[in-house]
C-alpha cells in the first residue's frame, strides 16, 4: 500500500515522501497514529502545498537567525562578581544569566538552551561562548567575568582593621 508520510520518521522516511508498506502496517499503525495518510491525488496535492509553505517558513527562520547572529556576533558582556583573591567566584554564571544579560543589553531574547555552555562559569576570566541560533546559524560572543573591586577593597579593609591577638 502506498502512503504519504506526515512526519519525519527515522529508518522509514521524511515528511512528504511516498513509501510503499504492507497493508497491515499502514492500516494498523501508520495511519491511526497520524504518521501517514493514504497516497491519493488529493493528499498528494495537499502535502505538496504544505511542503511549499514549510520551505517559506524555513527560509524566514534562517533569515531571522542570520539577523540575530549579525547583531550578536562579537558582543562582549561584562559580569562584575564577588570573588576570592585567588579568582574563584562566590557562585557561578549560567547560560540563563547570559541570556538575561543579552536581553537587558541588546533587547534580543535568546533561548538559554541555545547557549553552548558546557558547565557554568566559576572563575574570573574571559570566555568565548557559541550561541546556536538555528540549525547551521551560529554566533560567538565574549563573556568577561571581572572581580567587583569595591567588594575586594571592603574585604581587605575588614581584615586589616581587625585587632590582632
Amino acid at each position: 500500500m502506498k502512503v504519504i508520510l506526515t512526519k519525519d520518521i527515522e529508518k522509514i522516511g521524511n515528511f512528504g515522501e511516498v513509501i510503499n508498506v504492507k497493508d497491515g502496517y499502514a492500516k494498523n499503525f501508520l495511519i491511526p497514529s497520524g504518521i501517514a495518510v493514504m497516497a491519493t491525488q488529493g493528499n498528494l496535492k495537499q502535502i505538496d502545498l504544505v511542503q511549499k509553505s514549510r520551505i517559506k517558513v524555513e527560509a524566514r527562520n534562517i533569515k531571522e537567525a542570520n539577523e540575530i547572529a549579525e547583531a550578536l556576533n562579537g558582543l562582549k558582556l561584562i559580569f562584575k562578581v564577588k570573588s576570592s583573591p585567588e579568582g574563584k567566584m562566590y557562585g557561578s554564571i549560567t547560560n540563563k544569566d547570559i541570556a538575561d544579560k543579552i536581553l537587558s543589553f541588546k533587547k534580543i531574547e535568546v533561548d538559554r538552551k541555545k547557549i553552548d555552555l558546557e558547565d557554568s562559569i566559576k572563575e574570573i576570566g574571559s570566555y568565548d561562548i557559541v550561541i546556536k541560533l538555528y540549525k547551521d546559524v551560529k554566533c560567538t560572543i565574549t563573556v568577561s567575568v571581572e572581580s567587583d573591586k569595591k567588594q575586594m577593597e571592603e574585604a581587605e579593609n575588614t581584615e586589616s582593621s581587625e585587632p590582632s591577638s
